[in-house]
C-alpha cells in the first residue's frame, strides 16, 4: 500500500474516533404524570335535543276590547297578581261621551213618547166620539176615516218612538259594559309574564295587551319538533329534559302532549314535557328525545386538544411513550344514566365548547382513534410525542 494511501486511511480514522468521542449521548425522554383512560365504544339510547322554553299550563292573553290611549299602568313585568287586580287602564273618554249623547237621545225620546201618548189618547177619543155620531148620522164616514187614520197614525209613531228608545237603552248599556274594560285586570291568580303596551300607546280593539300565566297550574317545557319527528313521538313517552339556568343535571320526564298540527312556514309541531317544581316561565330548555339504539366511541373533552383548525389527542403505547394523533371529530354529547338507563344526548357537531356547561363533555370519535387506545386526559400543555408516562 502506497504510503500516502496508508496516511489517509490513518487520519479518516482518526477524525472519526474523534467525532464519536465529542458527540453527546442521547438524552432520555422527559416523563410526565396525567390521568389516563382507555376507551370503549358506549351503547346508549341516542336523543335528538329540541329547544324550547318553559311556559305555565294555564296561560292567559288580555286583549283590549276598547280603542284608546293608556293612560296608566299599575302593574309591571314580574309581578304577582290577584284575580281582579287592575294592570292598566284605557282612556274612556270617546265612550262617555258617546253614553251621555245616548243617554240625552233616550231622555229625548222619553219626552216625545209622552207628548205623543197624550195626542193619541186624545185621538182615541175623538175617533170613539165620531163613531158613535156616526150612528147618529151626525156626521159622515169620510169624517170617520179620517179620525181613525189620525188615530192608527199617532199609535205607529207611539212604537216606532218606543222602539227607538229600546235601543238606545241597549246602546247605552253596551257603551257602559265597554268602559267597564277600559279597566284591564287579571281574570286569575298569577303573575304578569308580558306587558305589550307601555304608558301612552294608543291601542285599537283586539290588541293584545298583557300575559298572565297561572303558576298553581304547573308547567311544560313547549319545544318546536321537526315534521320528520311526526308519529315517532307520542304522549306518555320518556324524554329527557335539560333546562341549564335551572341545573346542569337532565330530567327524566315524559311528554304530557304532543300537537300534531304542522306550521306550514317552520315544518315544525309542538311537544310539550310535563315539568316537576317551580322553575319561571319563558327559560330556555332543551327535551331530548330518544330516536333509537346507537354504538359510539366517544371520548372525554378532556382527552382532546384543538390545535388551529386540527383536534388532536395523546395516547400511550405499551412502553409507556406518548404518541400524537390528529383526531376527526363528530357531534358533542351529554352522557346521562337515568332509572338504569344510559341516554346520550346531542349538544351540538364540530365544536368542543357546545355541551351546556358543569356537565359532562363526550366527543365523538370518526378517525384517529380506536377502541383500546389509552388516551391522555388533561394532558399537561408542555406534553409531547415522545414524553413518557410515569405510571404510579
Amino acid at each position: 500500500m502506497p504510503a500516502f494511501l496508508h496516511l489517509l486511511i490513518c487520519l479518516a480514522l482518526l477524525l472519526a474516533a474523534c467525532g464519536q468521542s465529542d458527540a453527546p449521548a442521547p438524552s432520555e425522554p422527559r416523563t410526565i404524570k396525567a390521568q389516563t383512560l382507555r376507551l370503549a365504544l358506549t351503547e346508549a339510547r341516542e336523543c335528538r335535543s329540541l329547544p324550547g322554553q318553559v311556559q305555565s299550563r294555564n296561560s292567559v292573553t288580555l286583549a283590549s276590547k276598547t280603542s284608546g290611549t293608556v293612560t296608566e299602568i299599575l302593574a309591571r313585568e314580574g309581578d304577582t297578581l290577584t284575580a281582579g287586580q287592575t294592570i292598566l287602564r284605557i282612556d274612556d273618554a270617546e265612550l262617555r261621551q258617546r253614553e251621555q249623547s245616548v243617554r240625552a237621545t233616550a231622555g229625548q225620546a222619553g219626552l216625545e213618547s209622552k207628548a205623543l201618548a197624550a195626542r193619541k189618547a186624545q185621538a182615541k177619543a175623538t175617533y170613539d166620539r165620531m163613531q158613535k155620531l156616526l150612528q147618529q148620522a151626525a156626521v159622515s164616514r169620510d169624517d170617520v176615516d179620517r179620525a181613525r187614520a189620525e188615530y192608527e197614525a199617532l199609535a205607529s209613531q207611539e212604537k216606532a218612538l218606543a222602539a227607538q228608545s229600546s235601543a238606545a237603552g241597549f246602546q247605552g248599556a253596551e257603551i257602559r259594559a265597554l268602559m267597564r274594560y277600559s279597566a284591564v285586570s287579571s281574570p286569575l291568580n298569577g303573575v304578569l309574564t308580558r306587558r305589550h303596551v307601555d304608558l301612552g300607546a294608543f291601542v285599537q280593539a283586539g290588541t293584545p295587551l298583557a300575559e298572565v300565566d297561572d303558576l298553581g297550574s304547573g308547567f311544560d317545557l313547549v319545544a318546536q319538533a321537526d315534521e320528520s319527528l311526526l308519529g315517532r313521538v307520542e304522549r306518555g313517552m320518556t324524554v329527557v329534559v335539560l333546562i341549564p339556568s335551572l341545573s346542569a343535571a337532565p330530567i327524566l320526564t315524559t311528554l304530557s302532549a304532543v300537537i300534531g298540527q304542522v306550521d306550514p312556514a317552520s315544518r315544525a309541531f309542538r311537544v310539550k314535557a310535563a315539568l316537576e317544581g317551580a322553575p319561571s316561565p319563558g327559560m330556555f330548555g332543551k327535551v331530548c328525545v330518544p330516536v333509537g339504539s346507537a354504538k359510539k366511541l366517544l371520548a372525554p373533552e378532556a382527552a382532546l386538544r384543538p390545535r388551529g383548525e386540527l383536534t388532536t389527542a395523546l395516547i400511550v403505547d405499551e412502553d409507556s411513550m406518548l404518541r400524537l394523533r390528529i383526531v376527526k371529530i363528530g357531534g358533542v354529547y351529554q352522557k346521562a344514566v337515568l332509572d338504569g338507563q344510559t341516554f346520550i344526548l346531542q349538544a351540538g357537531t364540530d365544536r368542543l365548547d357546545a355541551a351546556p356547561e358543569g356537565a359532562e363533555t363526550l366527543v365523538e370519535v370518526l378517525a384517529g382513534l380506536s377502541v383500546g387506545d389509552e388516551v391522555v386526559l388533561d394532558a399537561p400543555a408542555v406534553a409531547r410525542e415522545g414524553d413518557r408516562l410515569a405510571r404510579e
